[in-house]
Formats: C-alpha cells, sequence, structure tokens
C-alpha cells in the first residue's frame, strides 16, 4: 500500500503558519484563566499534598523528558515501558520501578507522554489505545493543518485574542485529553508529581504548571485544562502564536515566601538564588495582567531546571535536598530522557545565506541544545559533589546516587546512531520509526551501567560500594 504524501515538517510548518500571520491573532487567551480567590497552601496541585502511602520518599525517582515533537514522546515512552517492566528490591520488598517515580518534569512533546501518564496512569501502555491511535500513530500534524485551514477558523483567527495556539489546544482536547484539568490530578493524588514546563514570553524564565507558580499571579490552576498546558509546554515559536493566561496579583492575599527576601539581598553570595526570587517578584507586579507562553523547550529543551533547583536548594516546595536533609531519601534516582537530535543542513558548504526558514530553525534550537548539555554537566556535578561529601563525611546522611542518561549518541553503532539523530522533530513519524524509538529508549535504559547499578545492587560490606551509587 502506497503511503499518502506525507506533511511537511514541523519547521515547514512554522513558515508556512507564519507566512499567514496576518489572520492569525499574536495573543490567544480565548480561555479565561480562572481567579484564585484566596491562597492556600494546603489545595491546589503540589508535591506534597499527593499520597505517599503505596510510593514512599525513601526511594526518590525523578525523570526529566525532552522536547522533540512525535520523537521525544516515543523515546520518553519507550522509557516508560522499560520501567514498568523492571522490578527493584527496597528493604527486602520487590517494588515495580515505575510506581516508584516521584517526579516528571517535561517539556514540548515529552509533555505529551508525561500529562497522559499523569492522568490515566497504565492506560497509557494499551496497545491501540488512545495515547497510540490518537497520538504516537496518529498524523497530528496534518489535523493541525486541516484547522488551520478550516475556514470556520479563519472567522476565529480574525478576532485579536484567539490565536493559532487555540486551534492546537482544542485538538488536543479532542484526541487526548477531553475536558480533564489539573483537578483531576488532585483528586488522583498519586505519584507522580506531573511539571509541565513551558517559557514566559516576557521574562525567558520556565513557566511550571503548577499551583506555587499560579499563587503569585492569583489564578486556580485547578480549573486549568490539561490540553492547555500541553498546547502551551510544546508551542513551537511562529508555528502558533503565544498561549496567554490571566494574571490577577494582589488580589488573593499570596504570601510571599520568606526566602525570597532573604534571597534578595544575597546576590554575591548566591545568584541563582537571587534571580529566582527577581523572578518570583516580577509575578506580583499588579500591572502585569497576562503572561504570555511559548514551548517549554525554550528555556530548558531537558526539562532539567525544575529538578535541579529542587536538588540543590531548600526553597522548592518539594525539595530533594530538604527532604535529604531530613533523612527521607535512602535512593535518589534521576533519569534525564534526552530526544536531541542533530540534522546535518549542508548550508556550510555554499557560501549562499541560509533561507528564513533555516535561520528560524537555528535560532530555534542550536542554542537550546547547547543549553541542555550544560544542564546535564551541572546535574552531574551537583550530584558528585554530594556524593564526595558523603564520602568524606561519614556522619552524614548517606544517599545512594544514581544520575542515569538515556540519549541517541549513546547508540554504539555509527550508522544507527545517525539515523535515530537524523530523526526530524514533527507531529507525524512512519509508525516503522516510532516503533524504533520506543524500542531505543527501552533499550538504552537496560543498557546504563548505572541503571544496572541500581535494580542489581552490590552486596553489603564490599568496600562501600553499595553505598555509593554512580552519581
Amino acid at each position: 500500500m502506497t503511503r499518502a504524501p506525507r506533511v511537511p515538517g514541523i519547521f515547514a510548518l512554522a513558515f508556512a503558519l507564519f507566512a499567514l500571520g496576518g489572520c492569525a491573532g499574536f495573543a490567544g487567551f480565548a480561555e479565561r484563566t480562572e481567579h484564585l480567590d484566596a491562597y492556600d497552601e494546603s489545595r491546589g496541585y503540589r508535591y506534597e499534598r499527593l499520597d505517599k502511602t503505596d510510593n514512599k520518599d525513601d526511594l526518590f525517582v525523578i525523570l526529566a523528558f525532552s522536547g522533540g515533537g512525535t520523537r521525544a514522546a516515543a523515546f520518553s515512552y519507550g522509557v516508560l515501558e522499560a520501567l514498568r517492566d523492571t522490578t527493584v528490591e527496597i528493604d527486602g520488598k520487590p517494588r515495580n520501578l515505575l510506581g516508584e517515580v516521584d517526579v516528571i518534569s517535561s517539556v514540548s512533546g515529552g509533555s505529551f507522554t508525561t500529562a497522559y501518564y499523569g492522568l490515566y496512569g497504565n492506560d497509557i501502555f494499551v496497545e491501540g489505545g488512545r495515547f497510540q491511535k490518537n497520538f504516537l500513530y496518529h498524523d497530528v500534524q496534518a489535523d493541525l493543518i486541516y484547522k488551520l485551514f478550516n475556514p470556520y477558523n479563519w472567522v476565529r483567527l480574525a478576532s485579536p485574542v484567539f490565536g493559532r495556539i487555540e486551534l492546537a489546544s482544542e485538538l488536543y482536547q479532542k484526541l487526548l485529553f477531553g475536558d480533564a484539568t489539573f483537578q483531576d490530578l488532585e483528586r488522583h493524588r498519586r505519584k507522580p508529581f506531573i511539571m509541565i514546563n513551558a517559557t514566559d514570553m516576557v521574562k525567558g524564565s520556565q513557566f511550571t504548571f503548577t499551583q506555587s507558580q499560579f499563587d503569585p499571579i492569583c489564578a486556580d490552576l485547578s480549573r486549568f485544562p490539561i490540553a492547555r498546558a500541553v498546547a502551551a509546554s510544546s508551542n513551537f515559536p511562529l508555528a502558533f502564536s503565544p498561549l496567554a493566561i490571566n494574571s490577577y496579583p494582589g488580589t488573593c492575599s499570596y504570601a510571599e515566601p520568606v526566602w525570597v527576601q532573604q534571597a534578595l539581598g544575597d546576590l554575591p553570595a548566591n545568584p541563582r538564588r537571587y534571580y529566582r526570587a527577581r523572578m518570583l517578584r516580577t509575578y506580583q507586579e499588579t500591572d502585569r495582567r497576562y503572561v504570555h507562553l511559548l514551548d517549554g523547550g525554550v528555556a530548558d529543551n531537558i526539562g532539567l531546571r525544575g529538578p535541579l533547583t529542587s536538588i540543590r536548594s531548600g526553597d522548592v516546595d518539594w525539595s530533594v535536598l530538604r527532604k535529604i536533609n531530613l533523612e527521607e531519601i535512602k535512593k535518589l534516582v534521576v533519569i534525564v530522557v534526552d530526544a536531541r537530535n542533530e540534522v546535518k543542513s549542508g548550508f556550510d558548504k555554499s557560501p549562499k545565506a541560509p533561507g528564513t526558514l533555516a535561520v528560524v530553525n537555528a535560532i530555534a534550537t542550536t542554542p537550546l541544545d547547547n543549553y541542555s548539555f550544560d544542564s546535564i554537566e551541572l546535574l552531574q556535578d551537583i550530584l558528585r559533589r554530594r556524593d564526595d561529601a558523603q564520602r568524606s563525611q561519614p556522619d552524614l546522611h548517606q544517599v545512594q546516587i544514581y544520575r542515569i542518561y538515556v540519549g541517541f549518541d549513546q547508540i554504539m553503532d555509527d550508522a544507527e546512531r545517525e539515523a535515530f539523530l537524523a530523526t526530524k522533530t514533527s507531529f507525524d513519524l512512519p509508525r516503522e520509526r516510532v516503533d524504533a524509538l520506543r524500542r531505543k529508549g527501552a533499550e538504552l535504559l537496560r543498557q546504563s551501567a548505572c541503571f544496572q547499578k541500581l535494580i542489581h545492587p552490590a552486596p553489603t560490606g564490599t568496600g562501600g560500594a553499595a553505598t555509593r551509587g554512580c552519581p
């Protein structure tokens, strides 16, 4: 059977939509973000409100899923499948490793997998089920283009308050998430804690769909649709208009955390903390009525920024550092799933200036890849420092640390590695490529020496090997 002509890649789609920008409003807040009547730390979607009965903090597992369209979604899906099929022994009892995941932080394409698993749990693995049928093996890109060229939507797009991102949000709602909101995640109260990340277009900072992020703008996350959060997270610049959410600062008796005032006077000693405090303050500015969001990959294309802050700071509400200091965590596992690609352009072989589409592509992806590498190196540095401190200070709480990286550059065979790295960023990949990405994600995780050390730890009494992990 002959396959139908392929729909253009996401960057070609970006150019086509950009060319039609005159009929697509820049802003996109067709659906009003609900006001938070009163700030209350005991309510809303927060890590500490999740049920820890079946998934305690002693084995603390963090997953970070990168961007990359369907490529990233399928690759991270394969990792989830491998975790589902893996058992570890904790305190003499076998425990399913996927059931031990505490936090998943994701951006862009990885957010589809994250959000669906957060909402529906193991239903994501049903062969031929909704996630596979309507997303992994579905030509989502063709659906997006059809919605754009539907004359009915031309009228809607003529409105200054209805942008192209609203069409994407409506499609994701229809295909995957229905009317689900963050209140559904609150009701489940089950781990993992889902962190869907977008980028604040004005500030260039990460914006995470958690109630603690919504508190300073006095907005109610519980009634915010999951589909809109995923649309914001995967909102590639130019392909879609920014997604705007309403902001109501100063109207809900929000109490700024104590650490913010401390950090603002501590620039020389801790500049990272200082700038995080400044950023939080900007959301309390009473004249800031909207927050415009772009693809999460613009600020962090690996999904690691939130976990990094949690591991090295006690300021965040789900601080890993604080849990370690309280001796709640015995094993810390951080698995980074990086679907970064390397599509060769060939522009360096010609004196001809690259076209607009190529420039947009380079601006949107090359710096992100460099930043992702730095984030992974920073994670390694932080965890190794902790490990070194434990080795030199026996009285310090001893945490077994496992840093696991899953990426295409770990593929040993040159031809196979190049083939995976060449996989385009798109919302439409051939079935055989999706299958290959699923298998490779699971395979690379299982092949990781650190992962094997986690599931097959050395016996106690082997010169400290059992407590060191692999930071």
